[in-house]
């Protein structure tokens, strides 16, 4: 379905003073809480507090919603007691009407009762079968404050939805503005024995919620304010009625119901605006490169154009690392960001400067479900969502290898006889004793009930994060015996066709191209095949985002064509809420922007390490120097020390002084400034460093400005026809000096130049900061150089991200370099399914 045109017309004027509301403000530092803010119920709900950490400055992201104060769910089928939650526009100053909030299109998750996940406030009455036959059926559910009546014809009513153009729909469960697959409601929310509660709620935006309109872009520049509802339910229904009253113990009534709305506690969202962060004329200064870095432009874009007198925007295309490095080879190459530098060119010398540290992760989203032999003290856990995991190398390899039957086929004949997921492994048992069964022989009776995931979602086409991870692994013997074949000592064996490979790889191959037959709605008997049951995510923010909702991206839904004939197969709906359970590979910051936990990895020490500052910070302590680009830090993977995150990553932004003009030289000189300056200070205002990224030590930034000053000195001065020596150091004619102002206020003066290269790497630029190790003179293998560029660049505008289109460039290349990066067989499998799929 395609929503609606939003009419730019009807954007409603700033949100008016907040008033009637209790706002108890949290105790914990604005800018490290994100402006928290903390409600109060009243009534009967008096005792709750309900706390958004984070109310301003919004984006499309994760944020946490703890309460306080409640009464405990009745039980793990959410009966009674439990909040609903949801998000809504509304210009009023004392929150929204009930018209104006998305919920509603999880109604199939009936745990709290009939209507409780619907829009539906007229009730049929509750009618056992001994009743219906004595025809003694009660008279039903009535809501005494309900305005919506159900007509004598006795069809259901709807609380009806309209949008923030005011456009009014029928609140009929689906419709064009939002349905199962892209709603953020959250129908049940969990109260603890100790009255408390938390909830992970995704925040929309315009882009992913055309309806509610969040961030859009208003007259005086800010974005379009939204709210956070929460309607707490108890054990009494709308009638007065209570559990000993009833024919059942559960609630029936929907929130949107008027007495249960009468509750509701509300919290204003302010949200960055959407479509554009510069002012409107300002030219672009155009960078592409690696995805990890995206977080941080998207924050700082916003600061660097707005200095005194700017007219420029760097606008930000995302591609692989490969393309980015391919780029330093083009008549105007522009800064690239890159996660390892080019094999060095000297007819061409370039300059790299480290702009963030960032990390690759395995993050999860996986919901406490007890197994039948769980204690008391363990069902309290029940739908809560688990904190960490253990993986080691050899167990992240057989998550990225369809060694697992859940992670491949079932009925698969190389993978059959190996444990069905990652949670029957014994190798994860032993490291994650949670999920250990009670019996052995009954893996249901244990404590926390064996999850059947077997894979985690990966983003299609190459990184050199995926390089670094297949890296790690080989650099552990027992996970790297496993790879090329040698069963672990409880027998499970790596798929065979992964054995055959060529390690380590560049991307994140699905090599086992099988089908099988699945029934359809219509009854036909279709084939469902590897890209169906694991499909790629478009890159490692639909990862995260995507494992944020619940979201395995799997394709088990019909999909039929215009005349209504089945065709294939289309994205089915993600899991519910407190029924999670879900992987995802993806950047650091990702994963902390869509509030993702992340599992703990072993490294050369044999500690497991989760990827916090302090551990990235010990990452990059342990690198070595690039053995090919002086002054340019490779990862290190059999790096020992105890305190290291493995998958710690430098970021670098590249260029060649000789082959840009001199107004872009200066340009990228102030980007790099920034990011060496204020552009390091963690927190979620604009300009800041998005928490996932580690601050850069002092000596990283010290480089980074001595590469700003060479920009300054030799952009754009022509190399002499000699060829250069190996040195890389050529005579040029100097540049006058001159004095310029950055578009941040940072006034700097230029001094005249010699020498067209970078200047070399001193011992103070490279030297770690003050308690570091230092940096061992270890050669690493040399890095992957020009040519062979497999671009992955997607089309869809990255959520809530004022980059807007700027984020997403060089498109046209994304399947063909994808597939051909991966497998063969690929190609005609997307071929195949493409028009089946377009009902998604």
């Amino acid at each position: 379905m395609t929503p609606r045109r939003i009419s730019s017309a009807v954007l409603a004027t700033a949100l008016a003073v907040l008033s009637g509301l209790v706002f108890l403000q949290d105790t914990r530092p604005a800018a490290a809480a994100g402006s928290a803010v903390t409600v109060a119920g009243a009534g009967d709900y008096a005792d709750l507090k309900v706390t958004v950490a984070q109310t301003t400055n919004l984006i499309n992201q994760v944020v946490n919603v703890t309460w306080t104060g409640g009464k405990p769910t009745a039980d793990s089928a959410v009966h009674t007691d439990y909040l609903q939650i949801m998000q809504c526009w509304g210009d009023a100053a004392t929150g929204p009407a009930r018209e104006q909030c998305q919920f509603g299109t999880l109604y199939t998750d009936a745990r709290g009762g009939s209507w409780t996940g619907s829009r539906q406030v007229t009730y049929a009455p509750y009618c056992s079968p001994e009743a219906e036959k004595a025809k003694t059926c009660p008279a039903g559910l009535r809501d005494p404050l309900e305005t919506i009546t159900m007509p004598d014809t006795g069809n259901p009513q709807y609380v009806p939805f309209t949008a923030f153009d005011g456009t009014t729909i029928e609140g009929k469960p689906g419709n064009e503005y939002f349905d199962a697959t892209t709603t953020n409601e959250i129908p049940y929310g969990r109260t603890g024995g100790d009255g408390a509660g938390e909830e992970f709620f995704e925040v929309q935006t315009l882009a992913e919620a055309p309806g509610l309109g969040c961030g859009a872009l208003l007259t005086d520049g800010t974005g379009r304010p939204c709210w956070l509802v929460v309607v707490p339910r108890g054990a009494t229904e709308v009638d007065g009625s209570t559990g000993d009253a009833k024919p059942h113990r559960w609630l029936d009534s929907s929130p949107l119901s008027a007495t249960n709305w009468a509750h509701r506690i509300v919290v204003p969202l302010k949200f960055q605006p959407i479509g554009r962060a510069c002012p409107l004329g300002s030219a672009e200064r155009r960078t592409v490169g690696a995805e990890a870095i995206s977080e941080a432009i998207l924050r700082w874009q916003p600061a660097l154009c707005a200095g005194s007198g700017s007219t420029r925007v760097f606008g930000f295309s995302q591609t692989t690392d490969e393309l980015a490095r391919d780029r330093l080879a083009a008549t105007d190459p522009g800064l690239v960001f890159v996660n390892r530098p080019a094999t060095p060119d000297p007819a061409r010398p370039e300059v790299y400067a480290p702009v963030a540290v960032s990390g690759l992760t395995i993050a999860m989203n996986i919901d406490w479900q007890s197994g039948l032999g769980a204690s008391a003290e363990q069902q309290l856990k029940e739908g809560k969502r688990l904190p960490d995991l253990k993986l080691t190398p050899r167990l992240v390899a057989k998550l990225l290898t369809q060694t697992y039957p859940a992670g491949a086929d079932a009925k698969h004949t190389p993978v059959a006889e190996n444990p069905f997921g990652l949670s029957y492994d014994e190798e994860f048992r032993e490291l994650n004793p949670d999920w250990i069964p009670d019996d052995k022989d009954n893996a249901a009776s244990g404590n926390q009930l064996p999850l059947s995931f077997g894979d985690a979602l990966v983003g299609v086409g190459q990184t050199d994060m995926a390089t670094q991870l297949w890296e790690w692994i080989l650099t552990d013997a027992e996970a790297k015996a496993f790879l090329t074949g040698t069963p672990d000592k409880w027998g499970t064996k790596v798929n065979p066709v992964y054995s055959a490979l060529k390690w380590p790889q560049t991307t994140f191959p699905k090599s086992d191209l099988y089908c099988t037959k699945l029934a359809s709605d219509a009854g036909q008997l279709l084939d469902w095949c590897t890209l169906d049951m694991h499909p790629y995510a478009n890159n490692m923010h639909d990862a995260a985002r995507s494992a944020s909702r619940g979201d395995t991206l799997v394709r088990n839904a019909t999909a039929r064509d215009n005349v209504g004939a089945v065709i294939g197969w289309k994205k089915g709906a993600p899991q519910s809420p407190g029924k999670r359970s879900v992987l995802a590979v993806t950047d650091v910051a990702t994963a902390e922007r869509y509030g993702l936990p992340m599992v703990k990895l072993r490294n050369a020490a044999g500690e497991f390490v989760a990827p916090t500052t302090a551990g990235l910070l010990a990452g990059v302590s342990a690198m070595t120097e690039s053995a090919t680009v002086e002054g340019v830090l490779a990862p290190n993977p059999a790096a020992t020390d105890a305190a290291a995150y493995p998958l710690t990553s430098v970021l670098y932004a590249g260029t060649v002084p000789s082959a840009i003009t001199e107004a872009a030289g200066k340009d990228y000189a102030d980007l790099l400034r920034y990011a060496a300056g204020n552009g390091q200070t963690p927190g979620v205002e604009p300009g800041t460093l998005p928490f996932g990224y580690a601050p850069l030590p002092d000596s990283l930034r010290a480089k980074t400005r001595e590469v700003a000053a060479t920009l300054d000195r030799t952009a754009g001065v022509p190399l002499p026809s000699a060829s250069p020596t190996p040195s890389r150091t050529t005579a040029t004619t100097p540049r006058p000096a001159t004095t310029t102002t950055t578009s941040a206020g940072i006034v700097s003066t230029t001094s005249p130049a010699t020498v067209t290269s970078p200047a070399p790497t001193t011992a103070a630029a490279t030297t770690p900061a003050a308690g570091s190790r230092p940096v061992a003179a270890v050669p690493t293998p040399k890095p992957a150089g020009h040519g062979s560029a497999v671009p992955v660049a997607e089309t869809r505008i990255t959520p809530a991200s004022p980059l807007g289109n700027l984020r997403y460039g060089l498109v046209a290349a994304i399947v063909v370099g994808a597939v051909a990066a991966l497998a063969g067989p690929i190609l005609l499998r997307i071929s195949r399914s493409r028009s089946a799929r377009t009902g998604r």
